[in-house]
C-alpha cells in the first residue's frame, strides 16, 4: 500500500506517478494553548485539541531576594507555520482527497505517535505548539482499494510545530524524538505488537537543504491482530529549522509499503520525505 489505505501490489505505475499530488481544501485550524493567562509554560499540556493561540509576555524583572523569571522567546509557532492540504501526498486522487481532520478525532496530540512515552510531547521542552491533522477522504467508493480499512474517516497524518526557546533546546528535542523513532520497534513490541522488521525503515537521516530531518517506519499487526497480511505502516519524522521543529506521523494500512527513503527511487518516495520537504518553508516564516 502507497499511504493509507493503499493499492495493492499489482497497481504501481498509477500510485508511483501521483505520489505528490495533493488536493487543495480549507479546513479547521487546531492550536494548542501552552501557556495559562498567557504566559508561556516550558513544555505543551497533555494534549487535546484546543483553538487558542499561543501568546508571550516578558519576563518578570528580579527583586531582591528572588529568582529572575526567564524571559519569554521572541517568537512563537502560528497557523502560517503549520502544513497545509496541499503539502500533503495523494497517492489516488481520482478516489480520494485530502481534508483536514476534524477536532476531536483520532489520537490526542500529546500521542500522536504510538511510540511516544507516557509524558508525550510535553517532555520535549517546547514553548508553543500548533497542530493540524488530515483525513483522506474517499470520493469514489467504486475505486476503494479497502472498503473494510480500519483508518477510514479517521486522521491518517499527524503534523505539529513546535517553538523552541533558542535553536540548542531545538536540536536537543529533535535528538529525545529521534530517539523514539529509533526505538519504535522494541516500544511496540514490549507491547505485544506483531513487527515485520524486513519491511520497517531504520532511523534515517534526510538529505534536506537548511534543514536536519529524520524519519523511520515500522510495519506492524496490531496486538491481538489475526489479519497477518494486511499491516499498519507508521512513520514519524522530525524536522528542525533553528529553533523550531515539525513534526510528522503517517499511517496507513493494507498490503504494499508506503515507499523508501531513498531518493534514488524517483516516484517511489515515502511520504515522509515529501513533507519533511515542505516542513523547511513553513518553519522558516
Amino acid at each position: 500500500m502507497l499511504w493509507p489505505p493503499g493499492q495493492p501490489r499489482d497497481l504501481t505505475s498509477r500510485r508511483r506517478a501521483s505520489v505528490r499530488a495533493a488536493l487543495s481544501v480549507t479546513g479547521i485550524l487546531t492550536v494548542v494553548l501552552l501557556a495559562g493567562c498567557g504566559t508561556p509554560t516550558p513544555t505543551p499540556p497533555d494534549g487535546g485539541n484546543g483553538s487558542s493561540a499561543p501568546t508571550q509576555t516578558a519576563g518578570n524583572p528580579p527583586t531582591a531576594g528572588t529568582t529572575p523569571t526567564p524571559a519569554a522567546p521572541t517568537r512563537s509557532v502560528t497557523a502560517t507555520n503549520l502544513l497545509t492540504v496541499d503539502d500533503i501526498p495523494n497517492d489516488d486522487p481520482i478516489s480520494r482527497e485530502v481534508v483536514e481532520a476534524a477536532d476531536g478525532q483520532g489520537r490526542s496530540v500529546s500521542q500522536s505517535y504510538s511510540c511516544l512515552p507516557p509524558d508525550g510531547l510535553a517532555s520535549l521542552g517546547a514553548t508553543a505548539m500548533v497542530t493540524r491533522d488530515f483525513t483522506y477522504k474517499i470520493i469514489d467508493a467504486a475505486s476503494d482499494p479497502y472498503p473494510d480499512s480500519p483508518l477510514k474517516n479517521k486522521p491518517s497524518v499527524y503534523t505539529q510545530a513546535l517553538q523552541f526557546a533558542d535553536a540548542a533546546a531545538a536540536t536537543r528535542a529533535r535528538a529525545t524524538y529521534a530517539s523514539w523513532i529509533k526505538g519504535c520497534p522494541a516500544t511496540l513490541d514490549e507491547k505485544g505488537f506483531s513487527i515485520d522488521t524486513d519491511q520497517s525503515l531504520r532511523l534515517t537521516t534526510l538529505k534536506l537543504e537548511g534543514a536536519k530531518a529524520q524519519a523511520g517506519m515500522v510495519a506492524y499487526v496490531q496486538a491481538g491482530g489475526s489479519d497477518a497480511e494486511n499491516l499498519y505502516w507508521e512513520s514519524a519524522g522530525v524536522t528542525q529549522v533553528g529553533d523550531r521543529l515539525m513534526l510528522t506521523v503517517t499511517i496507513s494500512w493494507g498490503m504494499d509499503t508506503p515507499g523508501t527513503f531513498d531518493e534514488s527511487d524517483g516516484d517511489f518516495l515515502h511520504p515522509q520525505v515529501i513533507l519533511a520537504e515542505s516542513s523547511v518553508p513553513r518553519l522558516t516564516i
